[in-house]
C-alpha cells in the first residue's frame, strides 16, 4: 500500500489522497490554523501526481518495448501458398462462449 511503484515512482495512496501515508502517528496534538490545506490545491497536487504518474508509465512503457524488441528475431516473411501450423487448442471452447451466438453458457 505504501510501496512506491518502480515505473510511476508513487506509491498508489500517494496517488489516491495526494500524500504519503504514516506509519507513526504524531506524538503532539495537530495545530488547527496551520493544518487546514485548501481543498482546490490538494486537488491540483492529486491531478498533478497523477499526470506525472502517468506519463512515467508512459515511458515505462516505451522503454520497456524497445528494450523487447532489441532481443526479438526477425518477423518471418510469409508468401501467399506458403503452408504454416494452425493451432486449434482452445477453437471448441471459445466457439461455445463467446459472441452472440453462443451455443453454452
Amino acid at each position: 500500500m505504501n510501496t512506491t511503484n518502480t515505473s510511476t515512482g508513487y506509491s498508489p495512496f500517494q496517488l489516491r489522497f495526494g500524500r504519503s501515508l504514516r506509519l507513526i502517528p504524531p506524538l503532539t496534538p495537530p495545530d488547527d490554523a496551520t493544518d487546514t490545506l485548501d481543498a482546490a490545491k490538494l486537488l491540483c497536487d492529486i491531478q498533478s501526481n497523477v499526470a506525472d504518474a502517468q506519463d512515467a508509465l508512459l515511458a515505462s512503457k516505451v522503454d520497456q518495448a524497445f528494450y523487447a524488441n532489441c532481443s526479438h528475431g526477425p518477423e518471418p516473411q510469409f508468401k501467399v501458398g506458403d503452408l504454416v501450423m494452425l493451432s486449434t487448442k482452445n477453437r471448441r471452447r471459445e466457439y461455445k462462449t463467446k459472441g452472440a451466438k453462443c451455443v453454452a453458457k
